[in-house]
């Protein structure tokens, strides 16, 4: 089981930011844990990443990249996606990361939320929306899987 914390004692933005990032990454957590060790290596035919893969790209980029480099400005150099071995490494991985997102989150105040930064790709947009995209990033790929496990026939129906 995830272990969430209580947020309800935070304000605007935060609260909301936490909470649903908590959401995500149980929505996350409940599909996966419905996987066996082998259904991580399952791949689409044509398709170059695993379920494993996905899962470590997911978690990775959310953090790293979305919230780490683009909200806190945080260098992408060290960034690699762990190879997956097994479902409890991977539910190890999503509370890890839901920990470590939502420390990050809570170092951005409401000023740097509001602030506005320029992506590599000229894109302009506030901080608070390059957090929302790194949780939004996990719901895209929470499909992923779901579509991924539909096609392998191991998909059980968790994902809500």
């Amino acid at each position: 089981m995830l272990n969430i914390k209580d947020y309800s004692g935070k304000g605007y933005p935060h609260r909301s930011l936490l909470e649903v990032n908590a959401d995500a990454h149980s929505q996350l957590h409940s599909v996966v844990e419905s996987f066996s060790d082998e259904n991580l290596s399952y791949k689409i035919d044509g398709y170059e990443r695993s379920i494993g893969d996905v899962i470590s790209h997911t978690l990775t980029t959310a953090r790293y990249y979305f919230i780490g480099h683009l909200a806190l400005g945080l260098s992408v150099d060290d960034y690699s996606e762990p190879k997956i071995a097994s479902v409890k490494d991977a539910l190890d991985l999503i509370q890890e990361n839901l920990d470590e997102m939502s420390s990050l989150i809570e170092k951005l105040d409401a000023q740097d939320l509001a602030s506005t930064i320029k992506t590599e790709w000229g894109q302009e947009m506030s901080k608070e929306l390059a957090v929302w995209q790194g949780i939004t990033q996990i719901m895209l790929h929470l499909g992923e899987l779901c579509v991924m496990a539909g096609n392998g026939g191991f998909y059980k129906g968790t994902l809500g």
